[in-house]
């Protein structure tokens, strides 16, 4: 027995999030949703499977919360397991931003009230930052998604079919049984 790599952790573990363009669409509107946003757009090409984007004029991400912002685990949501009892929030558990980078190129656009300009953030897989620069959005933030989304649906679809191919055997099997009898 061998451990898996991380890298196919963070995938296997971000199909369980991230299961069709639909959660990838309902999680971005819900961090929106819970920055204060009063205006969402969402923007998809291909029927996302291309690219996937949402604006908001929400909060934004400040600039000190950057580097963690799409960091499995990391939330400004909550701060022990006692919070989950008062949640006020769509999401808390700070999987979504990781979840997406592990199939996704993700582009994060950013600004707070406080920022002067807006930044934007190339993150890796892992949610690391690879790159920043100015940009000229205005309050709130924008999350770009150029998704190799499909490869993980593919992942699951693989699951489910073998899953559907078991069932089927075990109703052959049993089908059998029954005729054997």
């Amino acid at each position: 027995m061998k451990q898996l790599p991380a890298a196919t952790v963070r995938l296997l573990s971000s199909s369980q999030i991230i299961t069709s363009v639909v959660s990838v669409v309902k999680e971005l509107i819900e961090n929106s949703l819970d920055a204060g946003a009063t205006s969402i757009d969402v923007k998809l090409e291909n029927y996302g499977f291309d690219k996937i984007e949402v604006r908001d004029n929400g909060e934004g991400i400040k600039a000190v919360d950057a580097p963690v912002m799409a960091m499995k685990y990391y939330t400004s949501k909550i701060n022990s397991h006692e919070d989950l009892e008062n949640l006020t929030t769509y999401g808390f558990r700070g999987e979504a931003l990781g979840s997406i980078c592990c199939v996704a190129e993700v582009l994060i656009t950013t600004r707070t009230a406080a920022d002067n300009f807006s930044t934007q953030y190339v993150l890796d897989g892992s949610g690391h930052i690879l790159s920043q620069k100015p940009s000229h959005l205005g309050q709130g933030k924008k999350v770009a998604l150029y998704t190799n989304i499909l490869y993980l649906f593919c992942l699951n679809c693989w699951f489910k079919k073998k899953k559907l191919l078991r069932e089927y055997k075990y109703i052959a099997l049993g089908l059998v049984l029954i005729k054997a009898s």
